[in-house]
């Protein structure tokens, strides 16, 4: 079972240090069944990684990862700072794709990378646009595109994000949730169908609280939840991290 935190950039680096120094009093020596993955902003990823760099159980993860390994890029993190501070990525989160024009290919150009440098990629899909034959067609394309992409041994793990529960406080319909897990994992094994490939853990993220969280846990094909704004206060984030940590919903 998963459970993210994506800080975006909400936190001042003081606020991340004391969130993540909070979270470090109640999480150390417990949660083992989980994979706790803290996402802050890049000016925070080192603070943040050495203080957890003892707690097996949390992991920490960059917001966007580098293009290319010989691409000087300005604003992108470094590819070995990348490397050393950082055990995931968070890729195509919805808001890069609508606001700074990140295509599939580039996104699954950083995947590929993150990889090479042993750093597990967390790739964001939304519903995107349908057409009269397949309402599911903009979902499907960006997963075929990542999966063309990358090693079918290779490990990932993929985010629903839907675009109209980023961020609004109304979470997805857990039905409609089901049906996409469905589809997803459909999708990726027709596009993996190779024997020895690893399973693909599925998270739903998308206005994910305390209160809504068990409508998720319960859902048929998937392991876990990226949250947002729930994870930035040390309560709310560890009220979600209790409740994960419920036996019947250990996957």
């Amino acid at each position: 079972m998963y459970i993210l935190g994506n800080w975006k950039n909400s936190l001042s680096s003081e606020d991340s240090k004391k969130l993540a120094e909070a979270l470090h009093t109640h999480i150390n020596g417990r949660y083992h069944d989980i994979n706790i993955v803290l996402f802050p902003d890049d000016t925070s990823i080192e603070t943040v990684s050495l203080l957890f760099d003892s707690a097996s159980m949390v992991k920490v993860g960059a917001q966007d990862g580098p293009l290319g390994s010989n691409t000087t890029l300005t604003g992108s993190i470094s590819l070995p700072n990348f490397g050393k501070f950082c055990d995931y990525v968070l890729l195509g989160h919805s808001e890069r794709r609508m606001l700074l024009g990140e295509t599939d290919e580039m996104i699954a150009q950083k995947a590929a990378l993150a990889i090479d440098v042993g750093v597990i990629p967390v790739i964001c899909v939304n519903n995107g646009d349908g057409t009269k034959i397949d309402p599911y067609f903009d979902l499907k394309a960006q997963l075929e595109s990542i999966l063309d992409h990358i090693d079918s041994k290779s490990e990932f793990v993929i985010a629903y994000e839907p675009i109209d529960a980023i961020g609004t406080g109304i979470p997805a319909d857990p039905e409609e949730v089901k049906n996409i897990a469905g589809i997803i994992h459909e999708t990726s094994f027709i596009s993996r169908n190779v024997k020895g490939s690893p399973y693909i853990p599925l998270l739903y993220g998308g206005s994910v609280n305390d209160k809504n969280i068990k409508s998720f846990l319960s859902l048929e094909g998937i392991d876990g939840v990226l949250v947002g704004n729930a994870s930035l206060t040390a309560d709310s984030f560890l009220r979600i991290i209790k409740k994960v940590s419920d036996p019947k919903y250990l996957k």
